[in-house]
């Protein structure tokens, strides 16, 4: 019965050693199977992963690690970073493992390492695995890429800066508007400026408090998306006088299109509204006096072409004066006293007689040697003769008197009397002679 017993026990041992070996074959496919899902995961994440052992060489990597370090997990398996990466990097490495394993916890590092790709950061997690007996079997790491992040953290602040130099020390005053039209900010300049200090500034509500009504009307506009400008007049507390300003406003936008702020800058035009009044004033003057200079001038001018047009006419009148009395006097001494100038000469003998005469002659031509030798009258067509005859018909003389003047018959007389007329167009016309005459001289 014993014997029985023993091999009843040692048959249900084997099922029970079967079951068990069932069950861990079960378990082992299944830690297989969840070990590939865990592979599968950790090689698809964008972050690079690896796990070392105690002696820091690695035992696992995932394939954006493998990219990173441009290897393969079957070139890096079982091998440490001395092994793999340049000794100033891999001295790193192994620091900071070696302060995971004594610190005995999770440790953050953030690093710049020059990899085959070029110079990157990553903000690295690095952590400790333990085994039953509470030692560190192993090493983890995480590590995310923050090149880029760092990049537009080092372009931020260089902006940052170069905003705060312009804030600081711009000649224009500088004021930040939240969305609620409250000053958030504000430079020295524009405390300076406003009279003031930059804290009595922070804090206002320019929807609220400001006095200024464009103020306002600019502050709402600018926070409802658009650039507006402002001029106005500001009286300091600290002055007596006001200083004219001038501020242009823009808002701040978000991607979307709202705004969640406005930056105004403001500047003193004080001087330029004093320049430009003053130079209006001189504007207005210069003009004012050109209108009373021109009215002057009109009323200079006015008379002076009266004075001109009537001094025209006196000198018109002069010359025709002038010729009038050249063609008389010309006409005169050449027909009426030369030709009894000549019977003189023929009548007088006597010496003394002649140089009287000649003498007489010299002075005629010497007076009449100035006129112009073609003056003419309206005799000018007349012969010497019948011009003295005209002249003696024009002082009421009959013909027998001329007659017995000049020594010749009355008939010729007559005749000359007649062609007269005819050279005067006096013929067939009832106009006496001696009148025509008159009237003609």
């Amino acid at each position: 019965m014993a014997i029985k017993s023993t091999y009843e026990e040692l048959e249900q041992r084997i099922q029970t050693l079967e079951k068990e070996l069932a069950v861990q074959k079960s378990r082992s496919d299944s830690d297989k199977l969840t070990r590939q899902y865990i592979e599968g995961i950790l090689n698809n994440v964008s972050m690079p992963i690896y796990l070392k052992n105690a002696d820091y060489n690695y035992i696992f990597i995932n394939r954006q690690f493998g990219h990173l370090a441009h290897m393969s997990y079957d070139q890096m398996q079982g091998k440490d970073d001395f092994s793999i990466f340049p000794k100033p990097i891999a001295q790193l490495f192994r620091s900071q493992d070696e302060e995971v394993v004594r610190r005995r916890s999770l440790v953050e590092f953030e690093e710049s390492i020059l990899l085959p790709d070029g110079m990157q950061t990553f903000m690295t997690v690095k952590f400790p695995l333990f085994d039953s007996e509470d030692k560190v079997y192993a090493i983890g790491g995480i590590c995310t890429d923050i090149t880029t992040r760092k990049k537009a953290e080092a372009e931020l602040k260089e902006t940052e800066e170069k905003y705060r130099g312009i804030f600081e020390h711009s000649p224009l005053g500088i004021l930040h508007i939240n969305k609620k039209g409250i000053i958030t900010a504000s430079n020295d300049k524009l405390a300076e400026i406003l009279g003031t200090n930059v804290k009595r500034i922070i804090g206002v509500d320019l929807l609220q408090y400001a006095k200024d009504e464009k103020v306002k009307a600019a502050t709402t506009t600018v926070l409802s998306g658009e650039i507006v400008s402002y001029e106005g007049s500001y009286l300091p507390v600290t002055k007596t006088e006001k200083v004219h300003l001038r501020g242009v406003f823009s808002p701040i936008s978000l991607i979307d299109g709202s705004t969640v702020a406005a930056i105004g800058t403001v500047e003193n035009i004080t001087r330029r509204k004093n320049a430009e009044e003053a130079l209006q004033n001189a504007h207005d003057e210069l003009e004012q006096r050109i209108v009373d200079r021109t009215a002057q001038l009109d009323q200079k001018t006015g008379r002076l072409r009266e004075t001109n047009v009537a001094l025209k006419i006196l000198l018109e009148k002069r010359e025709e004066d002038k010729r009038e009395l050249e063609e008389n006097v010309m006409f005169n001494v050449g027909n009426l006293i030369y030709p009894f100038l000549e019977k003189l000469k023929m009548k007088c003998n006597e010496e003394s007689q002649q140089i009287f005469l000649k003498s007489i002659q010299s002075n005629l031509d010497e007076i009449t040697s100035s006129f112009a030798p073609n003056h003419k009258n309206y005799l000018s067509n007349l012969t010497p003769a019948q011009v003295q005859i005209a002249n003696l018909i024009k002082q009421g003389q009959t013909t027998k008197e001329i007659a017995s003047l000049l020594n010749l018959s009355p008939a010729t007389i007559a005749c000359h009397r007649q062609e007269i007329r005819r050279r005067l167009f006096l013929t067939n016309k009832k106009t006496n002679l001696q009148m025509a005459l008159a009237t003609t001289s």
